[in-house]
């Protein structure tokens, strides 16, 4: 029965689906460099470009716009451990592409890629979410069954809504595409923009012995030991003493020390 659901949708689907991908279009930019280039996602209005740190190789690139408008960009934030790059242009009023929190996402969610592979310009592809990202992953990925090449790096991977869902990084073999989850990419533009919450704590990362990990049942290996509070900080408010371990945040286990940063961020 789902079988003949989804075929009887699927001529709408299409039509909606091109619909979508001539909205998305107008947020994805050309990101170039001497060292090469590939995509780029306009994350708000006021001229912030996120793309892959591997892409943004130099401070200053050349933006493009869809539209076919030449920018200079200066990059003004990286997380390299991420792949990510944040990209500043002189001019507002740019049509920002929609996010979604990747952590809602599901494994056979339907998905759109879209770039320039081999310097063909706003190349689509589609496939479907293949694997989800590993919460306790030093670098989560989202996994997807779709098409990517050199020049799609650092665009969109998004829902059937045209929602980014993930910044497209790498190619894991033939038909498997690996993006940046959009929940970690919302963390690294709160960093870039200098809106992470002062938590006020100093933490050192100890392994939980596998005894307490269990009972922890979080999956946990690795916990943050509060060896200072600062009087009146958001982590005092909390509750939090010192000599506590710190086990989780965001509901998934610490992975690194970073990830309360991230957690803290979204």
């Amino acid at each position: 029965m789902r079988i003949e659901k989804v075929l009887r949708r699927a001529g709408p689907l299409a039509a909606e689906l091109g619909a979508v991908a001539e909205d998305l279009r107008a947020s994805v930019v050309q990101v170039q460099s001497r060292a090469g280039g590939g995509a780029g996602v306009i994350w708000d209005a006021n001229g912030l470009v996120v793309t892959n740190d591997h892409v943004a190789r130099e401070e200053r690139v050349g933006v493009v716009l869809s539209g076919g408008d030449r920018l200079a960009g200066t990059v003004v934030g990286r997380d390299r451990e991420h792949d990510l790059a944040a990209v500043r242009v002189g001019r507002g009023g740019l049509p920002a592409a929609p996010h979604r929190d990747s952590t809602g996402l599901r494994v056979g969610e339907l998905v759109l890629a879209l770039g320039h592979p081999f310097g063909l310009e706003y190349a689509l592809t589609a496939g479907i979410v293949s694997g989800l990202p590993e919460p306790a992953a030093e670098r989560p990925m989202v996994r997807a069954d779709l098409s990517l090449n050199p020049g799609n790096s650092g665009g969109p991977l998004a829902d059937a809504a045209g929602r980014v869902v993930g910044i497209n990084a790498m190619v894991a073999g033939p038909g498997l595409a690996l993006a940046v989850p959009s929940a970690v990419v919302r963390a690294f533009v709160a960093r870039v923009a200098g809106r992470v919450p002062r938590l006020g704590i100093t933490a050192v990362p100890v392994t939980l012995p596998p005894a307490y990990a269990r009972l922890v049942g979080s999956g946990a290996t690795l916990g943050l030991v509060v060896s200072a509070l600062e009087p009146g900080s958001a982590a005092a408010a909390s509750g939090l003493l010192i000599g506590d371990v710190v086990v989780a945040a965001g509901g998934a286990p610490l992975a690194a020390p970073q990830r309360l940063v991230d957690a803290a961020a979204l």
